[in-house]
């Protein structure tokens, strides 16, 4: 039917995870979309059901951390500012530890508010919209639950969330807006225009060993699920070589996978640092791809049909019980029937009790192989264009923003690390989006703070009918706010006419071209004002654009940072496992998963790539203003090098001066 490229035979997939007779509920179904054309879906599903048949789910938006320390400092009258720069400094979720984890000169003058933030953890603050989830039914929902008018107009909402509505029986479709599609469709535009031919991706044929090198090389920011830092660290090890690694790899660093500890057993055991084991022979089948691993959740469904004679359906419905917090009774009959299925087959109740609690331990962890089939195409598709379309794709990556791990300032430096130059936004040949001029991405208007769909129109066709012949000329024309002029000045975008952004704002100053004004121009006053700086210049590119195309800020660092034995990602790369090292960077990432113990991640950039920096949780308390409040930062600790990758282990930090 083409719904999905993944043939289900080929790799194995089980049908009964989804539906069975045994398992007697809906299934959950999620549909990914390019995510420019996702309301366009929303509306179809809305006429053709009708607003009585059809409604976005709810979710209970909870307070977290932030969002109570905010609410509550605003309802106890504290000032604006200061409520917000707390909030800021918080690097926890949960609204009971703000009280730890908040940064505050006085601490009494907040046990107040530390008091009721603990209290109001996890209440209800607002009923939300699902980004994505649908009911639709045949019967008027409101004769079966509640509905209210949603903001929008011509949408309705239900009042249950998702979990009600399965409860209910209720079949609920997520429309999910996927920008990583818009981002393929968008580079195939880009390349037709610039060749005259349109990638076929639907035609890749999934083995093409440059593509599994820049996989495997970890070269892979921007590229769907395996760009994040620890991608990056997993990648080098395991080597992807076809396309059942790449399913593998985006399986395993998941929450699930890393709290059941799973990936380091894999990937020993896929480099031969350890055996290859099974508690018994009947389990090679299902668990040999994934070398005795449990790692998705079709393969307890295999062990169970395997191992103790379970149908499929039975081993979905034992699935559901491992992952279940409340399985109790439930779970217990299963194990019953697991052992005795097994001593059926002739394996001894002991081996049968040893597989039930392995099933127990990694079960429970485990990730859809079907999900991860179908976005591992995505993530191949994404990684052939970053191959063979590196400026084409980043120059999309940089129009679909927010998205994926980096930020625009770190793709834009990827890109001039690869060779691909980046043109600053210019009003003589940007348009709204980045485009692809030659072989360099030109960065384009809607990068401008300020600057709208309507302002942008409002340039482009102003310049098809006669190029901008200065500034004055400029601003007669398009009579854009004075406000938006001074920020394309300050973005750069008018450095044709002058290379001293300070000149180009002095004459707007002078320049009178309002609406109801005549267009007069003040006598010349022969003020000479001093030049902007050049770190003047970077710095308010930085902030009306949100980077800087131009020299990499360790650039002008470097002199300082060599002349104390500051060394800089290259030169760190040839480093030994153990060795004391000093390195500074950009701070680009910091994060502190859940499944970290309390360690937390920076990444750093330099001129020539990223630096990993491993901070453990006494390190971190000791310098988390440093490593939270400062932009550029310095950090001693000792080099770890394990396959091909190297880390830092912090032990001081301090901000660069």
């Amino acid at each position: 039917m083409n719904i999905s490229p993944i043939d289900p035979l080929a790799h194995d997939l089980v049908f009964e995870r989804f539906l069975s007779d045994e398992r007697r509920l809906t299934p959950d179904i999620d549909i990914d979309f390019d995510a420019a054309r996702r309301e366009e879906v929303i509306q179809y599903v809305y006429d053709r059901y009708g607003l009585d048949r059809a409604a976005m789910a709810c979710t209970l938006v909870t307070f977290q951390a932030r969002s109570a320390l905010r609410d509550v400092g605003k309802a106890l009258g504290m000032p604006l500012a200061l409520i917000d720069k707390t909030a800021r400094s918080l690097d926890v979720r949960q609204a009971s530890k703000v009280g730890e984890a908040a940064t505050v000169d006085r601490p009494e003058a907040w046990e107040q508010v530390f008091d009721l933030c603990q209290q109001i953890d996890g209440f209800p603050r607002h009923l939300g919209i699902h980004n994505g989830g649908m009911v639709i039914t045949g019967t008027p929902l409101a004769d079966r639950l509640p509905t209210e008018p949603a903001t929008m107009p011509d949408r309705v909402v239900v009042q249950w969330d998702k979990d009600s509505l399965e409860e209910a029986g209720l079949i609920k479709i997520d429309l999910l807006g996927l920008r990583m599609l818009s981002v393929l469709s968008d580079t195939c535009d880009i390349v037709e225009e610039m060749t005259g031919q349109r990638p076929d991706l639907d035609a890749l044929a999934f083995d093409d060993p440059e593509v599994y090198k820049l996989i495997a090389d970890a070269d892979t920011i921007g590229v769907f699920q395996v760009e994040s830092r620890a991608q990056a660290q997993m990648l080098p090890r395991m080597r992807p070589r076809v396309f059942a690694d790449i399913i593998i790899a985006i399986s395993l660093i998941r929450p699930g996978p890393i709290i059941g500890q799973m990936v380091h057993p894999y990937l020993r055991r896929r480099l031969g640092e350890e055996p290859v084991s099974y508690l018994h022979p009947t389990l090679k089948p299902a668990l040999e791809e994934t070398n005795g691993v449990i790692l998705f959740q079709e393969q307890v469904l295999k062990v169970a049909r395997d191992f103790a004679g379970f149908t499929a359906g039975q081993g979905e419905i034992l699935r559901r019980a491992l992952g279940s917090k409340h399985a109790g009774e439930l779970l217990a009959g299963l194990r019953e029937a697991f052992i005795k299925g097994a001593v059926k087959q002739g394996i001894s109740e002991d081996v049968a009790e040893d597989v039930f609690k392995r099933l127990q331990g990694f079960g429970s962890y485990s990730f859809p192989k079907s999900h991860a089939a179908a976005f591992a195409v995505v993530v191949y598709q994404s990684a052939w264009l970053r191959r063979y379309h590196p400026a084409a794709f980043l120059a999309a990556i940089l129009n679909n923003q927010p998205m994926g791990f980096w930020s625009p300032a770190v793709i834009v430096n990827d890109a001039k690390r690869h060779g691909i130059p980046v043109l600053p936004v210019d009003i003589h040949c940007s348009r709204g989006k980045c485009t692809v001029e030659g072989s360099a991405i030109q960065m384009g208007l809607s990068y401008v703070s300020g600057l709208g769909e309507a302002s942008i129109a409002r340039i482009e066709e102003t310049r098809a009918n006669k190029p901008f012949a200065d500034l004055r000329d400029f601003c007669h024309r398009t009579r854009l706010p004075r406000r938006l002029v001074e920020n394309l000045i300050l973005a750069g975008a008018m450095d044709q006419w002058s290379a001293d952004r300070r000149k180009l704002l002095w004459q707007l100053v002078r320049l009178r071209y309002e609406a109801e004004e005549l267009d007069l121009d003040l006598p010349d006053d022969g003020l000479d004002l001093a030049p902007m700086s050049h770190i003047e210049s970077v710095s308010y590119e930085q902030a009306m654009v949100g980077l800087t195309v131009g020299e990499h800020p360790l650039e002008r660092y470097r002199a300082w940072l060599d002349a104390h034995d500051i060394l800089d990602s290259t030169v760190l790369a040839a480093c030994e496992h153990g060795q004391i090292v000093r390195v500074g960077g950009m701070n680009v990432m910091h994060q502190a998963p859940p499944t970290a113990k309390g360690h937390h991640f920076i990444t750093l950039e330099d001129e020539a790539g990223m630096i990993n920096v491993i901070v453990r949780p006494k390190i971190y308390e000791q310098y988390r203003g440093v490593l939270r409040g400062s932009r550029l930062i310095v950090v001693e600790g000792e080099a770890q090098r394990k396959g091909g990758v190297i880390n830092i282990l912090l032990r001081r930090a301090a901000p660069a001066p």
